[in-house]
């Protein structure tokens, strides 16, 4: 796996080069009168590094800007060329650098928004440009969600771990969830990836622990905690499951949810296996999704093995090798090598069918959004109903198991038109 964190300018503007110059004296060339801004960084075992910047920059005619003493010792001051080449020579001075500009990276469009065709789909807008965020509300039911993320927005949060939901608590200690949000709703912005229903509002219900296991007790509290705001929430996201277990309670409770207008998506799992006998993915009123490897964003096939990303290799376009299957999964999303947000501001790289779901909880979110949300069961399972009708048959299905189910596709704008 790897993170990537994005630089921001902002964060450096009160150091841009934007002092105007010095007149040169007679003695100096004009370059070595020109003043700019530098990064002193002072020997480590100084005591006082305040008392040492402001010494030093008063007597070199600078300006000091700011004092560092917690990352290193150090300061930046705006200075002529001439006296940072004197400065460079103070024996308490270890460097002097010009400051530089920074920027942030520029936003990818991760492999698997482009497979299902989101950018073909004028009306989500994806231009890199934060101006249209879609009005729907998601719960992501996981291991938390990191609520300061920049490309996130995170609205509500819960921790329900011991089967008691607190408010205004939980913390994604894990980055299963964080992730799962990114691929749902990351704004489309400058920065970072950007999610099937850009700007959707985050519900971040944890109920896994930082290792990524949890309860059936957490998790019955966390949709329990759901379904009682019914009427904001428009899709869960249960990018989670157990293999040979049941819940009687959480059928019940997935139903109510369904029942109340809640379009529930579920992760088929990751042992190459039959969902029949995978829990909550076999329940019947959920919409169930299994893993595709796509490496590059493309239909067609073309993209090779997943080599670049993963030790494991698969081609590109088929039923990822990790992905259970069977007659229970309703459509097929991107899992594998799935760029999306992490914990701490940062972004990673991983897979899994629960990297498949939240493709479909975003396009699920952008069929129920604004004045299309569903209040009844109908209404639900009429939107489960579109999400298939609507995918397409061009991958190739390698599990053997004789049902090929639908790849999600969000490209038609008469269907897919968020409010």
């Amino acid at each position: 796996m790897r993170s990537r964190t994005p630089l921001l300018a902002s964060l450096l503007s009160a150091l841009a080069l934007a002092a105007a110059p010095l007149p040169a004296s007679a003695a100096e060339p004009p370059e070595a009168a020109q003043e700019g801004t530098y990064i002193v960084q002072l020997n480590p075992s100084l005591r006082a590094p305040r008392g040492a910047a402001e010494t030093q920059v008063s007597q070199l005619g600078g300006e000091l800007v700011g004092v560092y003493q917690h990352a290193f010792k150090g300061y930046t001051a705006k200075l002529s060329a001439a006296a940072a080449e004197k400065l460079k020579k103070d024996p308490s001075v270890l460097s002097v650098e010009p400051d530089a500009v920074v920027t942030h990276f520029a936003q990818t469009i991760p492999t698997g928004v482009s497979r299902i065709f989101g950018p073909d789909n004028p009306n989500l807008d994806i231009d890199g440009t934060d101006d249209r965020r879609v009005d729907v509300d998601v719960a992501v039911v996981d291991s938390g969600v990191d609520q300061s993320h920049p490309d996130l927005n995170v609205v509500a949060r819960t921790n329900c771990v011991i089967g008691l939901c607190i408010n205004n608590s939980g913390t994604d200690d894990n980055g299963h969830g964080t992730h799962v949000a990114g691929t749902i709703g990351a704004i489309d912005n400058a920065i970072g990836p950007v999610g099937v229903a850009p700007g959707a509002r985050i519900h971040a219900v944890k109920v896994l622990n930082a290792s990524g296991s949890g309860s059936l007790a957490g998790i019955a509290a966390g949709i329990d905690w759901v379904v009682a705001r019914s009427s904001t929430i428009e899709v869960i996201n249960l990018s989670l499951g157990c293999s040979g277990c049941s819940s009687s309670a959480i059928s019940s409770a997935i139903t109510n949810a369904v029942n109340a207008g809640i379009v529930v998506v579920v992760a088929a799992g990751n042992s190459s296996a039959n969902t029949a006998s995978f829990f909550p993915a076999n329940h019947p009123d959920v919409v169930t999704v299994s893993a595709l490897t796509d490496n590059d964003g493309q239909a067609g096939g073309q993209g090779g093995s997943t080599l670049s990303c993963r030790s494991e290799s698969d081609q590109d376009d088929t039923l990822a090798f990790y992905s259970n299957y069977g007659s229970t999964v309703e459509i097929t999303a991107p899992g594998t090598c799935i760029y999306s947000t992490w914990p701490g501001g940062g972004y990673n790289t991983i897979s899994g069918t629960s990297m498949a779901s939240p493709h479909v909880a975003g396009a699920a979110a952008l069929l129920t959004s604004g004045s299309a949300k569903p209040t009844t069961r109908a209404g639900s399972l009429a939107v489960r109903s579109t999400l298939i009708s609507t995918g397409n048959s061009d991958w190739t299905d390698d599990s053997g198991d004789g049902v090929k189910e639908p790849l999600l596709d969000v490209h038609d704008a008469g269907v897919y038109n968020p409010a």
